[in-house]
């Protein structure tokens, strides 16, 4: 059977070996980064103690989150860029990443100035915990390292670097933490989030430092001024980030408000089923990772019947792989839950809504990709914000009226309207279905 499998490998043109390929190593690495994320969780938590560890991940989310949204859309546009002109044109990507490296230093620095001056505010005022003052400050000096290990992370991801780009990003910075991390108790250091966060700060700017080591060994890529305020870069950026940043908020927000009409336990049993409901989108993210810089690339090649084979060819490979996890979830939503604790069993009903929203989310394929790397992030941007506007306003509806069950319902309604509309939108604007 392996030898047959084998063999039908060899017989696949070579871009779709190669495809296949990267796609293997992308999940490998993504498992890995998975794994080490979770063990980075279960260190904290055994070396920090309940309370301090708990501030080092609320620090450490706020700070991811600031780091992210402060990439201005300059994530995927450094995708878009690069990946349609690395292999043939050094220049343009020099200059992509000079004018992403241009803006995000700056913007992501003064976001992490304001969250410095204003950490005692948001301890007390905002998060209502004091003693997460000191944490936040070493955080907000970590924003701006974030922003640029994951600005260096997508830019050899768009040369197709898999490898490098994986560890330039989150992994590093875990693999980095978590022995530091251990260290504290084996050398008396008093353990605390301030610490910890003060050891991820420093891992985080080595992983930066190593970015840019792995970008610049390149010859042909250096730092190229000559062409700052690139028009059809900042045309696209603003479209960009607003995606990124519904997307970044709407998961944060259906959280909140349940939170506003629910009691605390029913808020650990909806982010637990979202964060579990997730497993099922695996495959779409690794298949994204390697697919993205490919889909700029054909597009202004020119190469339609290539950009639409690759489309159809990664939602089959993506459908294939999620399934299973459905038929799971649909089959053991308890015995799921209860992984978690067996209070938890009482959100397997909302771990089976929420799947077969982020199934519907797998089964259209990668529609927002082929957009914003095809040229029509404006289109991605309506439809990403409608359907944002949307959830909101189901979510607090349905919350009010059926709790949890209901914001269930509408984060799954929320995110099958978006995939359906780009769905629709790939066929009207790029002549194909993105599954066939």
């Amino acid at each position: 059977m392996i030898a047959s499998l084998v063999s039908r490998f060899q017989q696949l043109p070579a871009e779709r070996r190669q495809f296949l390929f990267h796609a293997a190593l992308a999940a490998l690495f993504r498992v890995f980064s998975a794994g080490a994320a979770f063990l980075l969780s279960v260190v904290a938590a055994r070396t920090l103690g309940t309370h301090q560890s708990g501030l080092f991940f609320l620090a450490l989310s706020l700070a991811t989150l600031l780091g992210t949204l402060s990439l201005l859309g300059m994530d995927n546009a450094l995708l878009r860029f690069i990946g349609k002109s690395s292999t043939e044109d050094a220049t343009e990507t020099n200059q992509v990443f000079t004018n992403a490296y241009a803006v995000v230093v700056p913007t992501s620095t003064v976001v992490g100035l304001i969250v410095f001056v204003l950490s005692p505010w948001l301890s007390t005022s905002v998060f209502d915990k004091p003693g997460a003052v000191d944490a936040m400050r070493a955080f907000a000096v970590a924003i701006p390292l974030i922003s640029l290990f994951f600005l260096n992370g997508y830019a050899l991801q768009a040369t197709r670097r898999v490898i490098a780009s994986v560890c330039s990003m989150q992994l590093g910075v875990t693999v980095l933490l978590l022995p530091a991390l251990y260290g504290l108790s084996l050398y008396a250091i008093e353990p605390s989030a301030s610490v910890a966060a003060t050891l991820y700060t420093g891992a985080a700017a080595i992983v930066v430092l190593s970015g840019l080591v792995l970008w610049f060994r390149q010859p042909a890529h250096r730092i190229d001024s000559s062409d700052l305020g690139k028009p059809a870069l900042w045309k696209a950026a603003p479209n960009l980030w607003l995606i990124a940043a519904t997307g970044q908020a709407i998961p944060w927000a259906s959280v909140v408000i349940v939170g506003f009409y629910t009691q605390s336990q029913d808020v650990a049993y909806f982010s637990a089923a979202q964060r579990t409901s997730l497993l099922i989108t695996f495959m779409l993210m690794v298949v994204n990772f390697v697919a993205a810089p490919r889909f700029s690339a054909l597009f202004h090649a020119g190469e339609m019947d290539k950009l639409k084979r690759l489309a159809q060819f990664s939602t089959r490979l993506m459908i294939a792989f999620s399934l299973p996890v459905l038929l799971a979830v649909l089959v053991w939503p308890e015995q799921i839950m209860r992984l978690f604790g067996e209070d938890f069993v009482l959100g397997a009903p909302l771990l089976v809504i929420l799947a077969i929203g982020q199934t519907i989310n797998v089964m259209t394929g990668s529609v927002g990709f082929l957009l914003t790397m095809c040229g029509h992030e404006r289109d991605m941007r309506n439809v990403t914000v409608f359907a944002g506007l949307l959830t909101l306003t189901l979510t607090f509806i349905l919350t009010h009226i059926w709790g949890t069950l209901g914001a269930a319902i509408a984060v799954s309604v929320g995110l099958s309207t978006q995939n359906l509309l780009a769905f629709h939108k790939v066929k009207s604007r790029l002549g194909f279905w993105p599954i066939g």
